[in-house]
């Protein structure tokens, strides 16, 4: 008796890439060299304290500045854009203008009919947290820079 060779099909040992969902834009759109893109954060937020330093409500400024990091942590990245917007005051309105405008071009969103907290209304979580982290990069710019140029209301 002669068996027969049972031929099995060749199995793959490599898994497959999950595709990503199609709202996550591509990977190097996102991420550049750490360096540059700190540099970029940091030259944003220094011509962002520079526009606020002429101003007349730059101390509040200076103090929403240092808050800001710690809102975000508490409450989220969308409460704290919709308390910013609420409050309506030019340095609440500043703060807001600033953060979207960084954050949608680092996310490659557009800002023409929408700002940042349109946009978080509608993205999936893994962009939420993305936004999250870039605010919280960008913020400790903006912090750092704040406390060296600007008053703070509790200095006056």
């Amino acid at each position: 008796m002669s068996e027969k060779p049972i031929l099995k099909k060749p199995v793959s040992r490599v898994a497959e890439t999950p595709s990503l969902p199609e709202t996550t834009p591509p990977l190097s759109s996102v991420t550049t060299n750490p360096r540059d893109l700190d540099r970029s954060r940091a030259q944003a937020a220094w011509n962002n304290i520079q526009s606020v330093k002429t101003q007349d409500e730059q101390a509040k400024y200076g103090s929403l500045a240092r808050q800001m990091p710690t809102l975000i942590q508490v409450n989220g990245l969308g409460q704290t854009l919709a308390f910013l917007k609420a409050k309506g005051n030019k340095h609440h309105k500043e703060m807001f203008n600033h953060l979207s405008i960084w954050v949608c071009s680092r996310l490659n969103l557009s800002t023409e009919k929408e700002t940042l907290l349109d946009h978080i209304l509608k993205m999936d979580s893994q962009r939420y947290r993305l936004a999250t982290g870039e605010s919280l990069a960008f913020l400790q710019w903006v912090k750092r820079f704040a406390e060296a140029e600007l008053d703070s209301e509790d200095s006056q």
